[in-house]
């Protein structure tokens, strides 16, 4: 059975103040089951050609007694801590305590759900005032790996709940409704409702499925607009666009129109060119007019030769280590050879863009071009083709060459483990295990 609360002032259906002025968070989903997305030496499994683990949390593990047991009292903390709350470090951590840790019900089946009592008035000023409303747990665990980039957690023992800007979970893990308008308990200014094209949207970034479907689901259920109402304001929105549209076709005809009588008008000037250099070979050019690169064609038999057998294979799996997610295109085995040649070494000059953007991208790469400008586009094919697999491999080699462990601490989201971290956290491992 459920504990009760006695609380002295509402300021939404989820949230109410104690008579001290405690806050208290009820239903609050603290965790989920499915997949989880963790970078390289968050976990203790191999990371996947993309750099990345996924890591399977089943309802199993997650709402087993002994896991359920471990959440209940923990405390609540701002942000994730360098080390778990212990003792020793309880009253500069602790914020609050975690209570009444059951399953949902319903959609909501795969959530762990708590009542979250916040007695800190700093944490209590982030959630009312700043917003810090989704939640994180830190925990330890067995993990078990099936393939590289794939792993199965078991064993969660709970240490703290954090308080965070952005949880691995999501914004489904989040405290519920906010503080009215009318009410100015922290006198604040209140901040606009979060909608749920915002969820939405967080959801989409963070990658979290669950929650977008979540979302959709809201948006659905929140749209009470009658059929009549819809079928006419959806005509006064068309009979409104028609116009802008109209305008913007023109418009974009113009801006083409324009480009192209500029390409012609170039194309000109330079059959002109060639004709003369035709008629003066010996003629030499001393114009020190500084000419555009052009757009990299069609590739010569050298290069296209670069683009066959085991390194051709290797491209798509290199291109998603160079850039996680890319989208590459399917390749017609009919295709001709100088063709398949070209559309991968686009393919490369994609990857290599994308990638460049990052700072780890960007460190791998830029040694491989010398003085050359990374302009992919314009990059003759045979330094695209180097700088591709050179930084390829030298980022695959950073993901593949850590080591790792079997259990591991882990927050759901919070700063990244250094190098030196997890060192110290297998060395303690091995002694533990030497010990008994």
């Amino acid at each position: 059975m459920a504990l009760r609360f006695y609380t002295v002032q509402k300021l939404g259906p989820k949230r109410s103040l104690t008579p001290e002025g405690f806050l208290l968070c009820e239903e609050v989903p603290v965790a989920r089951t499915g997949e989880m997305l963790y970078g390289p030496g968050e976990v203790p499994v191999e990371p996947g050609p993309d750099g990345l683990i996924r890591i399977s949390r089943t309802p199993d593990e997650v709402f087993r007694p002994e896991t359920l047991a471990s959440c209940i009292g923990k405390p609540v903390t701002l942000d994730h801590p360098d080390d778990f709350v212990t003792p020793a470090n309880f009253a500069a951590l602790g914020k609050g305590a975690m209570l009444n840790l059951r399953r949902g019900s319903g959609i909501e089946d795969d959530l762990l759900i708590a009542d979250l009592m916040v007695t800190d008035q700093a944490a209590i000023e982030a959630i009312q005032k700043d917003g810090i409303e989704e939640v994180s747990l830190g925990y330890e665990a067995d993990y078990e790996q099936v393939s590289p980039g794939r792993g199965v957690q078991r064993n969660i023992v709970v240490n703290h709940v954090a308080l965070v800007e952005r949880g691995r979970c999501g914004p489904r893990c989040a405290i519920g409704d906010k503080e009215p308008e009318d009410m100015k308990t922290f006198d604040s200014k209140p901040k606009g409702k979060r909608t749920v094209w915002d969820r939405l949207w967080t959801a989409f970034k963070a990658g979290d499925e669950a929650a977008m479907e979540e979302a959709l689901e809201e948006a659905k259920a929140n749209d009470e607009e009658s059929e009549e109402e819809r079928a006419a304001r959806e005509a006064k929105e068309k009979e409104a666009k028609t116009g802008d549209a109209l305008g913007q076709i023109l418009k974009t005809v113009k801006a083409l129109d324009s480009r192209l009588a500029k390409i012609e008008a170039r194309d000109a000037e330079r059959e002109e060119t060639d004709d003369e250099d035709e008629e003066d070979p010996d003629k030499k050019k001393t114009d020190d007019t500084v000419i555009e690169p052009e757009t990299a064609g069609k590739l010569n038999q050298a290069e296209v030769d670069l683009y066959t057998g085991d390194s051709a294979a290797s491209i798509p799996s290199r291109a998603e280590i160079l850039a996680p997610g890319i989208k590459l295109p399917t390749f017609d085995s009919k295709m001709a050879t100088a063709d398949r040649a070209a559309a991968l070494c686009k393919c490369q000059r994609k990857a290599l863009d994308i990638a460049f953007k990052t700072d780890a991208g960007r460190a791998a790469i830029a040694p491989l071009l010398g003085s050359q400008k990374a302009d992919f586009e314009k990059l003759p094919a045979g330094l695209v083709h180097a700088a591709f697999m050179g930084a390829s491999e030298i980022i695959k080699a950073q993901n593949n060459g850590r080591a790792h462990d079997s259990v591991a601490t882990t927050k759901d989201f919070g700063k990244a483990r250094t190098v030196a971290d997890i060192n110290a956290a297998n060395r303690k491992y091995w002694a533990d295990r030497s010990a008994n």
